[in-house]
């Protein structure tokens, strides 16, 4: 049926479970249609799956609920404790599998409520200071936002004097 999810987005339901509310699914920056889904992965093992309808959310923000490892066979690889799921849209027009990135990454926990501002097939970008010589490197910036800062004279970036004074 029209209901049923695209066949990467089986799974089985988990007495394990958090839910993710997730407030803008994105496709090139265009909202997904209400025919298109959302599905959640522990590796490459789907852990809950919605059809992607935001009239029938409250508010128009959708829940996505993923399921855990509760002990039994059926929930094998499911999400423990600290894991971080991955996401996928199914573009339902495409007939298409697509790589979604949240902008937060939020570690799963049973019965936690999460929140995502956005998921998007676009990998979101972190800006912060590339420059492994300053003073507040990020390692984890993808794009340099110019905000570098280094240690001035004879003080270190802590303002510690390198020689005998700063």
């Amino acid at each position: 049926s029209a209901q049923d999810p695209p066949e990467l987005f089986q799974f089985n339901q988990s007495t394990q479970q958090a839910a993710y509310f997730i407030v803008e699914v994105t496709i090139n920056g265009n909202q997904i249609d209400p025919e298109d889904w959302v599905g959640a992965f522990n590796g490459d093992i789907c852990v809950g799956a919605e059809q992607w309808d935001t009239s029938q959310c409250g508010g128009g923000v959708c829940e996505l609920i993923i399921m855990g490892n509760d002990g039994n066979d059926y929930s094998e690889g499911y999400c423990s404790s600290g894991d971080i799921p991955t996401f996928k849209i199914y573009d339902a027009s495409e007939d298409t599998y697509i790589d979604a990135y949240p902008s937060e990454n939020n570690s799963w926990f049973n019965n936690g409520f999460n929140m995502i501002n956005s998921l998007s097939n676009e990998m979101p970008s972190t800006p912060g200071c590339m420059d492994e010589d300053a003073c507040n490197y990020n390692a984890d910036a993808t794009e340099d936002d110019d905000s570098c800062t280094y240690a001035e004279g004879t003080c270190d970036c802590d303002d510690n004097p390198v020689d005998d004074y700063c």
